[in-house]
């Protein structure tokens, strides 16, 4: 933060050397200054970032099932429906598909009543030997049949139960691949009806990825190939990254103002949603990547925009657009506050020089938070103290401790 301090107070001081270097150097009566008092303000610190416009709700669309795109009904920035055609794969391979499953199942069925008819075959069967058996035991008993007609009659009426067990696990089996048939069948029927991609929700083309010939890949098949997307328009969110020196000041909640950069008028109020807790990557600034080359981490932040008080129709808002957010992470009310521009840098002491009379006293300051005009002083000045404010040059090279000055006239 004190980093981006000293560059707001640079780039102030060269505006302002720009205009006023040629008056502001020595004259019998001292050197001609600019001058400000040390007031109580309120501070609203907060840190900018770059970001990125999103619609709070966009959906990405694969086709479930693989092939070529042979016709497509929407181009991007029209308005669709839930439930709409948005284009059509070619469906031959998954009509054969289809029929050759319907043909299986009709096969199967047949299985299914060839094996009833021989479950009832084996049941007559096995009732006729059962009876059979019944009469050989009987005669067996009353010692009226022999030990062989006997074991060969035991033994016929176990081969017909074996045969009625066998014919009632065809049946079943049968019967199971009809329901696997049908599962099948079924699977084909979705398939054939999925070469029609349609809308999963009310909103506008925002991207179209695909060509009339172009193959795309099911979402079956690994991730898919992401073909449409469709979002709602009516609300954004701004996606920044920031960095983590600054991250640590923002909290949920936090209230921000975003600046369009299509529309430089344009500016929404926000509140900060979300903070990321992970860094998804890493930028080098400029300063570190000479010096050190250290990774500086970002995190991503999203704000939420408030749309609903703003000219939509003459602003619209589109995915992807740049913006620049501020976001406010303190208050400070009622501090001892004085021009960013008035505080310098003296043997690595922040100072200000408080005009007494016709001299400059230099008096080391205690600061606090800043915004993108004043800074809080902690301690070392006191409220209504007159203070040098300018010009830049003068300030940050020239003035000393004890110099004589005299006061710029307003007119």
């Amino acid at each position: 933060m004190r980093r981006w301090r000293w560059i707001v107070i640079a780039t102030l001081g060269v505006l302002a050397a720009a205009g006023t270097v040629r008056w502001a150097f020595g004259t019998d009566d001292g050197l001609t200054v600019e001058v400000d008092t040390v007031q109580r303000r309120t501070i609203r610190p907060f840190i900018t970032e770059t970001a990125v416009i999103r619609p709070v709700v966009e959906v990405p669309i694969s086709p479930d099932v693989s092939g070529e795109v042979i016709r497509i009904y929407v181009k991007e920035g029209d308005t669709v429906k839930a439930g709409q055609l948005l284009f059509t794969i070619r469906p031959d391979n998954y009509r054969m598909a289809l029929l050759q499953m319907q043909a299986a199942l009709e096969e199967a069925k047949a299985q299914y009543a060839s094996a009833q008819a021989s479950l009832a075959q084996q049941q007559a069967a096995f009732v006729q030997e059962s009876l059979a058996y019944q009469r050989a035991k009987r005669l067996y008993e009353g010692k009226a049949l022999s030990e062989a007609e006997w074991e060969a009659a035991h033994l016929r009426y176990q081969i017909t139960q074996a045969q009625r067990q066998s014919a009632e696990n065809a049946v079943r089996a049968a019967f199971h691949r009809i329901r696997s048939m049908e599962a099948n069948l079924t699977r084909a029927q979705l398939d054939y009806q999925r070469t029609s991609v349609y809308a999963s929700m009310n909103g506008v083309i925002t991207r179209l990825m695909v060509r009339v010939g172009q193959r795309v890949v099911g979402v079956g098949q690994m991730a898919g190939t992401e073909s449409v997307r469709i979002a709602d328009l009516s609300s954004f969110f701004a996606e920044a990254q920031v960095t983590e020196s600054d991250i640590v000041h923002l909290h949920v909640g936090d209230s921000a103002l975003i600046e369009i950069q299509a529309y430089p008028n344009l500016k929404l109020r926000g509140y900060v949603q979300q903070i990321g807790y992970s860094s998804g990557k890493t930028t080098q600034t400029e300063a570190a990547s000479s010096l050190t080359g250290e990774q500086v981490s970002t995190y991503t932040v999203r704000i939420a925009i408030d749309t609903t008080s703003y000219p939509a129709q003459k602003y619209p808002l589109r995915p992807e657009m740049s913006a620049l957010v501020r976001i406010f992470y303190d208050e400070r009310k009622d501090v001892l506050a004085v021009p960013l521009q008035a505080v310098v840098l003296r043997k690595n002491k922040e100072v200000i020089y408080e005009v007494q009379g016709d001299i400059v006293r230099e008096r080391s300051v205690q600061t606090g938070v800043a915004d993108d005009q004043v800074i809080e002083i902690q301690e070392g000045v006191e409220v209504g103290a007159l203070i040098v404010t300018g010009p830049y040059e003068l300030l940050h090279e020239q003035l000393q401790d004890s110099m004589k000055v005299k006061i710029r006239s307003s007119l």
